[in-house]
C-alpha cells in the first residue's frame, strides 16, 4: 500500500522540469505549479531526490497554514483508495 502523500510527491516529480545550469555546473529541477517548489544539485538523481523533499515540505507547511495545497483536491479525487496494490 502507497501512502498518499507519496503519490502525491511522485506525481509532483513527473510533471516537474529539469535543466542542467552550465554556469554552476548543476542540475535544477522545478515544479511549475508549486511557487517556490525548487532544488539544485549535482546530479539528476540527487536533484530529483531533493525536490522530492521540497515538494513534502511545501505540502506539510500549505496544510499547517491552512493553506490551499495546488493540484491537491484533483489529485485525491483521482486516487482510489479502496483497491489494494
Amino acid at each position: 500500500m502507497r501512502l498518499f502523500t507519496q503519490e502525491y510527491i511522485e506525481n509532483n516529480l513527473q510533471r516537474a522540469s529539469y535543466e542542467y545550469d552550465v554556469k554552476t555546473h548543476a542540475w535544477c529541477a522545478w515544479v511549475e505549479e508549486l511557487p517556490g517548489a525548487y532544488a539544485q544539485a549535482d546530479t539528476v538523481e540527487a536533484v530529483r531526490d531533493e525536490l522530492a523533499e521540497v515538494i513534502e515540505e511545501y505540502m506539510l507547511v500549505s496544510l499547517y497554514n491552512k493553506q490551499l495545497v495546488p493540484e491537491l483536491t484533483r489529485f485525491a479525487k483521482s486516487m482510489d483508495y479502496d483497491k489494494a496494490d
